[in-house]
């Protein structure tokens, strides 16, 4: 929050620049909204009084969208979680059931094509991928729309069924453009997850024992090997938001991420901060969910196995 507030001060402008550098705009009058505002302080008078602010719970006003920043955040927030709650699932199941295909496939052609495939995937640029997406199945096949979260025009006069399906067509776009962007990666991850594992003794015994090479991946080596995945899934909370900057603009979807580019570019100083807040809650959750997801997988990480040393084994002569 302190890294944020102070840079976004020190850049050029102010939320007025825009609007009071017009020569018709008399200087008393851009000293009175600046001094209304508290902007012709010192930088740290205004750090003081906008910490004291958040200890109080009040992350400030927007200047630009002339509300209280709660009001702004809580329409941004529940947009921003659809899609990213979307994204999460689609993107981690088929990572990892991509990774558990070239990993029962290794050194296969299929696990070297697939490979090449997620390799290009992640190396795509995610404004670059969002825009093919509409030009693709929004502009050459117009089966989904553009952007926004629902139709403008003819939303309010749809029935409860048709109003979700209005919704669902609309956040297929940008949440299969996450998808595409992030699976690569957890599959990969996955990939290597199940590779570092695949000659320990407990799977040569269950392929001893008789069981298929899926069986002993799924329910051995899977479960064994979720912990860099399960690592990663914390990671891609904050990951996802920074991601969805670019999507959310790209898409029109009125998110944290839209909320964060327009806030930048018009000064908001209050918006830009209260968003890296936001993006530091979701860093927490991400470590503390991950932490509980590798304790539910791993029966050692409850009891404290992995973190006891072992006891001194007396030398006999």
């Amino acid at each position: 929050m302190t890294a944020t507030f102070a840079l976004i001060h020190l850049a050029p402008g102010d939320p007025f620049a825009g609007a009071l550098d017009d020569p018709r705009v008399t200087q008393a009058v851009r000293d009175h909204w600046r001094h209304v505002y508290g902007f012709d302080r010192s930088l740290p008078d205004q750090y003081v009084r906008f910490v004291a602010g958040i200890a109080r719970g009040e992350l400030g006003y927007s200047i630009a969208r002339q509300e209280p920043v709660r009001t702004v955040l809580a329409r941004a927030i529940p947009n921003t979680l659809v899609l990213m709650g979307i994204a999460l699932l689609l993107s981690f199941g088929l990572g990892i059931a991509i990774g558990v295909v070239q990993a029962m496939r290794h050194g296969s052609l299929t696990d070297r094509a697939i490979g090449a495939i997620t390799l290009a995937g992640y190396s795509l640029p995610d404004f670059w991928l969002a825009q093919l997406a509409i030009l693709a199945f929004a502009v050459w096949l117009p089966l989904f729309p553009a952007g926004g979260v629902v139709d403008p025009v003819m939303h309010p006069y749809l029935g409860p069924l048709a109003a979700a399906l209005d919704r669902a067509r609309h956040v297929v776009l940008p949440a299969l453009t996450l998808t595409v962007l992030s699976a690569a990666a957890v599959a990969r991850y996955q990939r290597s997850a199940l590779l570092d594992v695949a000659h320990d003794d407990y799977l040569r015994t269950a392929r001893a024992k008789g069981l298929s090479e899926r069986q002993v991946m799924l329910r051995h080596a899977l479960r064994n090997a979720a912990a860099p995945v399960i690592t990663l899934f914390g990671l891609a909370l904050p990951g996802f938001l920074g991601g969805q900057v670019f999507i959310e603009k790209v898409f029109a979807w009125p998110g944290l991420g839209a909320l964060a580019v327009d806030a930048v570019a018009t000064r908001d100083y209050a918006v830009v901060v209260a968003v890296a807040i936001v993006g530091s809650v979701l860093v927490a959750i991400g470590s503390l969910l991950a932490d509980v997801l590798a304790a539910l997988v791993d029966p050692r990480r409850r009891t404290g196995a992995i973190a006891r040393p072992l006891p001194p084994v007396p030398l006999r002569v």
